[in-house]
């Protein structure tokens, strides 16, 4: 984040973080704490923004790698009610699979091969990119929420929430809940921060307006004595991560952090 634009809320949520740094981590399984995966696309067609591009070969690979290695997909609602200290029957190895902006190549490519696993995933639409071009269909919500998918809110328009009235804020965080559902015709209860951005301020909005939880792109694995619900984890996937070296990370027995997996 660009450090000129903190302000005294998000500089405390830093310090809490970097208090963290320094807490005992673990990686891998449910009672080491949870990963949680994100992608954008998954496509072979050239992009725009190719550094976020997964083949569809690479994102077959790195499914059968999971898979190889024993992990087992669980849903948004799962992870929250382990990150709220909730009494949950989870797989040894779980892990998350999540999606922001809501890509056509979500349904085209990934969903045949999330699919072809048995795994499930969570997709984190904007608002306004419901039934536009070359973003996801109502129709192929619906149809993947019908099988083992998820749909969370990415805000309305997509903005830095950090910079927003109070007034926008909650129109972005609260209308955005309201589109999704009426699109899935389910509960929407989870959220991921655009950007990664938050603030004091963008965490209490999340909350008021009636999710369980939300996601930053803060890394690392999530912990309930550790991290907070309004603030889970998350591993992006690019083009160039080096998958295998992380499965090896998320395979390792418990280790000391470092810097850079915060």
């Amino acid at each position: 984040m660009n450090q000129t634009r903190f302000h005294w809320g998000r500089l405390s949520l830093l310090l809490i973080g970097l208090f963290f740094l320094f807490s005992p981590s673990s990686l891998a399984n449910a009672s080491q704490g949870i990963p949680v995966l994100l992608y954008h696309h998954v496509s072979d067609r050239e992009s725009d923004m190719p550094e976020l591009t997964v083949s569809t070969a690479e994102f077959t690979r790195q499914l059968s790698l999971l898979r190889r290695h024993g992990f087992q997909t669980i849903s948004p609602a799962q992870l929250g009610s382990y990150m709220q200290g909730d009494r949950v029957a989870l797989p040894a190895k779980s892990i998350l699979i999540t999606f922001d902006d809501g890509y056509a190549d979500n349904y085209a490519h990934a969903f045949p091969i999330l699919k072809q696993f048995g795994y499930g995933a969570t997709i984190f639409m904007v608002g306004i990119n419901f039934d536009r071009a070359n973003r996801l269909i109502s129709a192929q919500i619906r149809e993947m929420t019908a099988s083992n998918l998820s749909v969370g809110s990415h805000s309305m328009t997509h903005p830095d929430l950090t910079q927003l009235s109070p007034s926008k804020l909650r129109y972005e965080v609260t209308r955005s809940k309201e589109k999704a559902e009426k699109v899935a015709l389910l509960e929407v209860g989870y959220f991921a921060y655009p950007g990664g951005y938050y603030n004091v301020e963008a965490v209490e909005a999340v909350e008021a307006a009636g999710y369980h939880g939300a996601f930053s792109v803060l890394s690392g694995v999530n912990q309930p004595e550790r991290d907070n619900v309004f603030l889970m984890r998350r591993i992006p996937v690019f083009r160039t991560t080096n998958f295998d070296r992380l499965l090896e990370r998320l395979d390792a027995r418990p280790s000391t952090p470092s810097l850079l997996d915060y």
